[in-house]
């Protein structure tokens, strides 16, 4: 039974979706992942990995190459070398971690609009907290669901989810909406038979259309707008060509 907080919830991904970030994650995750694994060369079309998650794209890349799995020590070393990678690039450059425009006035918006807002990412939890704070955004009170709670992007999303019922003292969303930037969150919210709005332009919207999305936002400076997409936009349609 419903209490008396917000009956919708909007559940966002983090790289690419409130973070403009892509281009320093993909560089820094790809030197750690060689670095620390011993890996001769890494394939960054994160679309052809059976999960899209920090933790299960590094054990495929050690496998494909060496046929075994990672210890815990190769792991844990990767992410602190990852982390760290992070930490110079945007001390070295700040715009290389800065939100999306308009993600940090539509975080604030959307809870004074009766949503709830959770957090689902694919990263590493030092990680994401590393980026969300050099982007600005303020998330020690929102649940977050990390690449920890996967590897499946749909275990993240369905544990941010739970959190945010937790955290709400609420048994269930009225409606429950991903938003995110990759083909795999579009695969993911089609598996949970969720609403789904896309966040890109250009070729990359062009990609989350093809997957299925049938909403896709270039950023959230139209809140208004970026809401009404929020209650609105169906579940993913199309073929999923996994």
């Amino acid at each position: 039974m419903l209490g008396t907080g917000p009956r919708k919830l909007a559940i966002f991904d983090v790289d690419g979706t409130l973070l403009d970030n892509m281009e320093c994650e993909d560089v820094c995750y790809s030197t750690a992942l060689r670095e620390m694994l011993g890996l001769s060369w890494v394939d960054t079309d994160w679309s052809r990995y059976e999960h899209v998650s920090d933790a299960a794209i590094a054990v495929e890349a050690f496998r494909r190459q060496f046929g075994s799995d990672p210890t815990t020590a190769q792991l844990d070393a990767t992410i602190s070398r990852f982390v760290r990678l992070l930490g110079d690039a945007h001390r070295a450059d700040p715009e290389a971690i800065v939100p999306v425009p308009g993600a940090l006035e539509m975080l604030e918006s959307l809870q004074s609009r009766g949503w709830a807002v959770a957090l689902a990412t694919g990263a590493w939890r030092r990680a994401a907290e590393l980026k969300l704070s050099g982007g600005g955004v303020r998330y020690a009170d929102l649940p977050l669901a990390t690449s920890e709670d996967g590897p499946a992007r749909t275990r993240i999303v369905t544990t941010a989810r739970s959190r945010a019922e937790q955290r709400h003292a609420i048994e269930r969303f009225e409606r429950v909406v991903c938003i995110g930037d990759g083909v795999w969150d579009v695969w993911a919210a089609r598996d949970l038979e969720l609403p789904f709005v896309g966040v890109g332009s250009g070729a990359r919207a062009e990609r989350l259309a093809t997957a299925g999305a049938h909403v896709v936002v270039a950023d959230f400076v139209d809140i208004d707008g970026t809401v009404a997409a929020f209650e609105t936009a169906p579940s993913p349609g199309g073929f999923d060509p996994r």
